[in-house]
């Protein structure tokens, strides 16, 4: 398994689109964290009027960049395996799919965690740079950080390895990338209409619900709405169903 996991590892750090897309996202976070919260304060977030969830902001802005960048690093990983015919060469060297799979898996989840940690310290940096500059300093800041850090990880991990899934599922990065962002911002809020209450509890709608607050907010729900812990289970059935026939279908199709 130790070489599977080298292997694929050295795959991931050897695609260009991993550290096109690394790069982008660090921009965007440098660039939104130091300017427009730290130093101008112009997008009127806790953050930048210094409320007592500016920090709070900022991890969970810059954070969630890296599930954004580390979707399309998902599939193209994955699709240019299948693309250039390397997963013939992968199954054959390895005495296992199930293994393949797992270590694929692994590999993505530990990159999301690196990822994530880059980021949210990229993002504090910048904030507390922009404020440096701007003479301004923070009234004290109440953070549960293991509570909002898990939440952060669940989601983002969880948004990879759907990504990672479809494309095990399609094996094309056009159809990956495009039934991605068509079923979560078309087809979902179609459905939505249909289910009403019940839409709550669509994929995308539970992990957004995931995110979508912390603080004291977290614990706040309005009718249609799903708890965070209801939306954390019901986010992991999806993941090991998905994952179970997702993996049954890797063993049994043929590689081409």
């Amino acid at each position: 398994m130790i070489p599977l996991l080298k292997s694929e590892a050295r795959k991931l750090l050897s695609v260009r689109s991993t550290y096109v897309m690394g790069i982008l996202a660090l921009l965007i976070v440098a660039g939104t964290s130091f300017w427009v919260e730290g130093y101008k304060g112009m997008s009127g977030s806790p953050a930048s009027v210094l409320g007592d969830k500016a920090v709070e902001e900022i991890f969970r802005n810059s954070t969630l960049l890296a599930s954004a960048a580390g979707t399309f690093v998902a599939v193209l990983y994955m699709a240019h395996e299948y693309r250039y015919n390397i997963i013939m060469y992968t199954l054959t060297a390895a005495n296992s799919r199930s293994k393949v799979l797992l270590a694929k898996i692994l590999t993505l989840v530990w990159y999301t965690v690196a990822f994530t940690a880059i980021c949210g310290l990229v993002g504090f940096a910048g904030y507390y740079l922009g404020l440096s500059l701007r003479d301004a300093s923070l009234p004290a800041q109440n953070i549960d950080w293991l509570y909002m850090t898990g939440r952060v990880l669940f989601y983002n991990i969880g948004q990879i390895l759907i990504a990672l899934l479809i494309t095990v599922l399609t094996r094309s990065i056009v159809a990956a990338i495009a039934f991605l962002f068509l079923f979560s911002s078309t087809v979902e809020p179609l459905l939505g209409i249909i289910l009403k209450e019940k839409a709550a509890y669509l994929p995308f709608s539970a992990f957004e619900r995931v995110i979508s607050a912390f603080g004291g907010e977290a614990a706040q729900t309005v009718q249609g709405e799903l708890s965070v812990g209801r939306a954390v289970v019901v986010c992991s059935v999806y993941l090991v169903v998905g994952w179970l026939i997702t993996w049954q279908l890797f063993l049994r199709r043929d590689a081409n």
